[in-house]
Order: C-alpha cells, then sequence, then structure tokens
C-alpha cells in the first residue's frame, strides 16, 4: 500500500515539473552597443515591443543598457520574439542620473539571436514620440 502511494506521489510530482515553465513563443537575444553621436551611453534601458500596426503581437523584450553595451540576456533583460518591433531607448548619465536620450524607432528583428549596433544622432537622441513610427538609420 505504501509502495502505491509513493508511486502516485512520484507521477503527480513529475507531472507538475513542466508547470509554469518556458510558456508562450520563443524568445531571443537581442544584443550590441548604444551610442549618441558615437558617445557610448552609460546606462539606461531598452524597451522592445512588438508592433501591433504590423500585426505583431509577439511578446515585449528588455535589455538593461551599461557601459554603451545591451543584452536582453543580462540580469534583468527578457528576451524578444522578433518580427516588426519599436525599439524604445532610455539613456541615462547613471543610476537615478540625467537623461542622455529618449529615442523610438521601428525595426524589423528576425526570430532568432541578433546583435546590432544602436547609433542615434544627437537631433533625433530626445525626439521619442516624434520617431515612433521612423525607422532608425542605422541599426
Amino acid at each position: 500500500m505504501i509502495h502505491r502511494l509513493m508511486i502516485i506521489l512520484v507521477a503527480a510530482m513529475s507531472g507538475m515539473a513542466g508547470c509554469g515553465g518556458n510558456e508562450g513563443p520563443p524568445r531571443h537575444r537581442f544584443s550590441g552597443a548604444v551610442s549618441v553621436e558615437g558617445q557610448a551611453v552609460p546606462f539606461g534601458e531598452i524597451i522592445i515591443s512588438p508592433d501591433a500596426s504590423k500585426k505583431n503581437s509577439g511578446p515585449q523584450g528588455r535589455a538593461p543598457i551599461k557601459d554603451g553595451k545591451f543584452d536582453t540576456a543580462s540580469s534583468g533583460g527578457m528576451g524578444v520574439g522578433g518580427g516588426a518591433v519599436i525599439i524604445r531607448v532610455n539613456g541615462l548619465t547613471g543610476p537615478g542620473g540625467k537623461t542622455v536620450c529618449e529615442h523610438e524607432f521601428t525595426a524589423e528583428l528576425p526570430h532568432a539571436d541578433e546583435k546590432r549596433d544602436i547609433s542615434i544622432r544627437k537631433s533625433d537622441a530626445n525626439n521619442a514620440n516624434k520617431n515612433a513610427n521612423k525607422s532608425a538609420p542605422e541599426i
């Protein structure tokens, strides 16, 4: 009797092992360097959202910026789904520091890991709302 209960318990726990794991669409790594007029963005965050206007409903991604580099695989980051996306760069001088840039643009990311550098012109550095539907000239 005890043997049967152990078998049932182990079977039930094995079935639960997959619950809450990697559910949802696959996510991919997005990384690179980010700069404004050739100067590395010291700190901040990049948010990568699916572009609903182009019928993309994949998962949103996030990448912290540190010393001019960003990576969705970094602590606090989340991979992207790919396809048509809106990328928003929020750059700061440091934690709690002054804004270096707020820039938003559209892009097409592959449904695979991707390494790309983002170069922002100084004239576009603080025009997040105006640039929502523009493509970045250098990505």
